[in-house]
């Protein structure tokens, strides 16, 4: 896999966020805040990858490695809010039917549209880039293949955690403050509809991420890579 500069990647997902937020206080009325729930749900999208680039640092630096757990068990509760961002596009349904009666469907519908897809743009590339970390550390613990089936758990664990945010209107903390409704409301999709769902939406994932990773390891693609090692080989060797 192809090393990964975090204090490049950092500055440029920070960037493309910045970028993100500037179009909305262009775009959004400043008497009007319907939009603002997107800046929550683009901050929640970064909580994975501050814990995937400290598990990263941690696995680069040869130390702390009994963190890597806890980290790796916290990025996956938080890796869902990334993707589920994009269900946000919904509510273009909502307040289309405000701008036909105020006549401004022709303007405000397209800049609101244009300003949601570059947040989930950011969440998504923000998401993702945490995913390839994660996958670089346990591809130069365990190897490709358990990479692999990582990266499978973790889009069918993104997949899950829309459905649970977006139809059961669950949250990631909900683990810890409300167990008892999580607990009957994931025994309660438990069904035909939910699984399949979830398994879309997990292709769907998988497809993105699938397409990210060949684009960085494309050969002639410049950057270093690593290729598979003993296990003495230099530290920061990658397969």
């Amino acid at each position: 896999m192809k090393s990964l500069n975090p204090v490049k990647l950092l500055v440029l997902l920070a960037a493309l966020s910045a970028v993100s937020i500037g179009v909305y206080l262009v775009v959004a009325d400043r008497t009007d805040t319907y939009y603002r729930f997107m800046l929550w749900n683009l901050f929640l999208a970064w909580v994975p990858f501050l814990f995937s680039t400290a598990a990263y640092a941690l696995d680069r630096s040869q130390r702390g490695t009994i963190l890597l757990i806890p980290l790796g068990a916290a990025w996956l509760l938080f890796f869902p809010n990334a993707p589920y961002i994009m269900t946000d596009l919904l509510h273009l349904t909502v307040r289309s039917r405000r701008y036909i009666l105020e006549g401004a469907v022709q303007s405000r519908y397209w800049y609101d549209l244009a300003m949601l897809l570059l947040f989930t743009w950011s969440a998504w590339l923000t998401g993702f880039f945490s995913l390839y970390q994660f996958q670089s550390v346990i591809c130069k613990r365990s190897g490709r293949v358990r990479s692999w089936i990582f990266v499978l758990a973790a889009c069918l664990l993104g997949g899950y955690g829309v459905l649970l945010g977006r139809i059961y209107r669950l949250n990631s903390w909900d683990v810890l403050t409300d167990r008892h409704q999580l607990y009957r409301l994931m025994v309660d999709s438990v069904n035909r509809q939910s699984l399949f769902f979830t398994a879309f939406m997990a292709f769907v994932l998988l497809i993105v991420y699938a397409t990210l990773y060949s684009l960085l390891n494309a050969r002639g693609s410049g950057g270093s890579h690593a290729s598979a090692a003993p296990p003495s080989s230099a530290p920061g060797t990658y397969r």
